[in-house]
């Protein structure tokens, strides 16, 4: 699971933080390596990586969207955590953002990862014949942010509760967390001229649900065991298509499902 890509994608992170560095900006620039930088497991990259080797795009530009995406989930992540949102103290084993560097500046950090986000995507040169994908993709990356998608997810996180909000689950799922796995698809799309593969498009969005019930199922949030394996069967019928090239896509499901594994053997 981690491998070559992560390291790549690791190291491109580095070095965009780096690159981005304002002088003068103190806390707020620890704090956006603070949140970006540590122990993750970086998926949405690494899904976004393997549709780009899929589709035979240019690995080097969409790393850089790749990353953009992680910027952009990393961004959310500050905000969720913050104590009008989710308040939530801890975050990839260690204390959250505004824990360590206060609210304010954690607000500030989101705000700048955003900026960041959309400014890499196009700060490099790329061929002429991709300009139009390329400027497609960045309409999309800040759409994702919108009141369509990652906050009107939240919007539902904050206000749903009890079992309405268990009957919404999906619908919260598909605002919240779904949008960010479409959008890593989307990026291993965008440097190649051919189009998407079939099934990749919907693969995002199942793929997104079984990220997200795994972990509610993890959390103890989902009681029932078939509901987890079956939406990973669902993200497993959108490659049937792809026949062996899906492989490392399929691999991605299976780290899913060494995920459900594991917690069964903890649970006996």
């Amino acid at each position: 699971m981690a491998g070559a890509d992560k390291a790549a994608i690791e190291c491109a992170l580095l070095g965009i933080l780096d690159e981005s560095a304002c002088a003068g900006a103190g806390p707020v620039q620890e704090a956006i390596r603070y949140a970006v930088l540590g122990d993750a497991q970086r998926i949405r990259p690494l899904l976004g990586m393997r549709v780009a080797r899929l589709t035979g795009a240019d690995l080097e530009l969409s790393l850089r969207a790749c990353c953009a995406v992680e910027l952009l989930h990393c961004a959310s992540l500050i905000v969720d955590d913050l104590p009008s949102m989710d308040d939530d103290r801890e975050r990839r084993g260690r204390p959250a953002t505004h824990c360590v560097f206060g609210e304010a500046t954690a607000i500030l950090a989101a705000f700048a990862l955003v900026a960041l986000a959309a400014r890499i995507v196009v700060d490099r040169d790329c061929p002429d014949a991709l300009i139009a994908r390329r400027q497609d993709f960045q309409i999309r990356l800040l759409s994702t942010l919108d009141c369509g998608g990652l906050i009107a997810g939240q919007s539902l996180d904050l206000t749903l509760e009890g079992a309405i909000r268990d009957s919404n689950r999906v619908h919260m799922h598909e605002l919240k967390t779904v949008p960010l796995f479409e959008l890593a698809v989307a990026a291993g799309c965008t440097y190649t001229l051919g189009g998407m593969p079939k099934g990749l498009d919907r693969f995002g969005r199942e793929f997104g649900v079984a990220f997200q019930i795994v972990d509610d199922w993890m959390d103890g949030e989902v009681s029932d065991r078939s509901d987890v394996l079956h939406q990973l069967d669902e993200a497993r019928g959108c490659l049937g298509s792809l026949g062996l090239r899906g492989g490392p896509l399929h691999e991605l499901i299976d780290y899913l499902d060494a995920r459900v594994f594991a917690k069964d053997h903890c649970r006996r």
